[in-house]
């Protein structure tokens, strides 16, 4: 270990080593290309291939669901390989064929080769999302939440810088340069991967979290965050036969597909009520703004209450959100909405992962993540499903899903609630 370096003794500063830095760094720029090119880019690429190559972009948006679904299957096969294999490797090979296959997608003039390459970009993209919170793991096993509040940085300046960027690319030098440009980036990154990335602070002679095992015990079982399962080898079955597995995968599920249905309908939501399409961008612009110190908020709000109670507390957080949206009365409340939408956008992708750590350790992450985040990825799409139907019932007013997503935002909190945990120790 490093001499004369100050080890950290809080579950909540960021007294990181500059190596633990350079990993938060690296998972920052994970999330920010996996959103860029699974969610985000969605906004631009349809258009800008039917410019190209002439196609309707809703039929082009449409095939989105289907690869998002292709993506879930390819995160979990990657989640199974990171069991066995290092996450250094896996990631470089997840950012090359990602980076490689977004480039080929870009000269599919036909639509069949648009869908098939599309899924193959999705499949390959979605070991960045595994990898992210897994090296954050293997980092930071007791401040996890912290690192994660940085890390996840990445995928709201996805939506306020990537999407920008992108866009620039495309205004200024064309479709194929911009698909080349983002392609390039995302291969490099992969390459130097291989001499950057170490799979656990050991590699590099550290201690987990920078800190001492026994400070960073005694600070977990004094705050009751400390691991519920402590096995030192952990099977699926395991996994799957532990109660709090299914109670943080459909709690989590149930918030993700609220998160997910109030974004992605924000800007209809806007115009439904009477602001311009600029307008409304605006508000959305603005949330994903705000998304970004909201990260770290509830990064230090994991370490701080727990990661089971930062997460009923985010729960709670976007009821509010949604009975704004609803009321919908003035401008001051629109803007309040917002903040209330931002803080969330920042939060799921750092309190799931955390939660799993809380629930199984360090040793059981990989095995327990995979499983956790396939089925609540499952879950979450069904917010698109959700939120047609509804508006169709209501005859396009949005009241209705609002009410219906407010039902499942309570039966998740009360499952995340149930979650059991250790008491604290006095």
């Amino acid at each position: 270990m490093e001499k004369n370096r100050k080890l950290s003794t809080s579950l909540t500063d960021s007294r990181f080593t500059g190596w633990g830095w350079s990993m938060i760094i690296y998972a920052l720029l994970l999330y920010f290309f996996f959103a860029l090119i699974s969610t985000d880019g969605q906004n631009l690429f349809p258009t800008a291939f039917a410019a190209v190559y002439g196609h309707n972009p809703a039929v082009l948006l449409g095939y989105a669901t289907p690869a998002g679904i292709v993506g879930i299957v390819g995160g979990f096969i990657f989640s199974r390989l990171l069991v066995k294999h290092s996450t250094r490797v896996l990631s470089a090979i997840s950012l090359i064929l990602t980076g490689a296959t977004f480039i080929i997608w870009s000269y599919c003039s036909s639509i069949v080769a648009y869908m098939i390459v599309l899924m193959v970009v999705m499949f390959c993209g979605s070991g960045l999302g595994f990898v992210a919170p897994t090296l954050m793991a293997n980092w930071f096993p007791r401040k996890k939440g912290v690192a994660l509040g940085w890390a996840t940085i990445g995928a709201p300046l996805s939506s306020c810088v990537g999407v920008l960027g992108f866009s620039a690319l495309l205004n200024n030098f064309g479709f194929h340069v911009a698909f080349l440009v983002l392609g390039i980036l995302v291969i490099i990154l992969g390459v130097i991967t291989l001499f950057w990335v170490k799979d656990n602070p050991a590699k590099v002679n550290q201690l987990p979290d920078n800190m001492d095992p026994e400070v960073g015990d005694r600070l977990l079982a004094e705050s009751g965050q400390q691991v519920i399962v402590e096995e030192e080898t952990i099977k699926v079955s395991t996994v799957l036969k532990n109660g709090n597995t299914w109670l943080i995968a459909v709690g989590f599920g149930f918030l993700w597909m609220v998160t997910t249905g109030v974004v992605s309908q924000l800007i209809p939501r806007m115009i439904s009520v009477g602001y311009t399409e600029p307008q409304a961008m605006m508000f959305l612009t603005v949330s994903s703004a705000i998304a970004i110190p909201g990260s770290y908020f509830w990064g230090w709000l994991d370490g701080k209450v727990g990661t089971k109670l930062a997460s009923v507390i985010y729960s709670i957080s976007y009821i509010v959100a949604l009975i704004i949206l609803i009321l919908a009365s003035s401008q001051v409340l629109i803007w309040i909405g917002c903040i209330f939408i931002g803080l969330g956008l920042g939060g799921i992708l750092n309190l799931i992962p955390s939660m799993v750590v809380t629930a199984f350790g360090l040793k059981g992450f990989t095995q327990a993540n995979g499983i956790v985040m396939t089925i609540a990825s499952l879950i979450r799409v069904l917010a698109f499903v959700i939120m047609s139907v509804s508006l169709g019932i209501s005859h396009g007013s949005f009241t209705l899903p609002y009410i219906v997503f407010i039902v499942i935002d309570i039966i998740g909190a009360v499952l995340l609630a149930l979650i059991r945990t250790k008491k604290k120790e006095k």
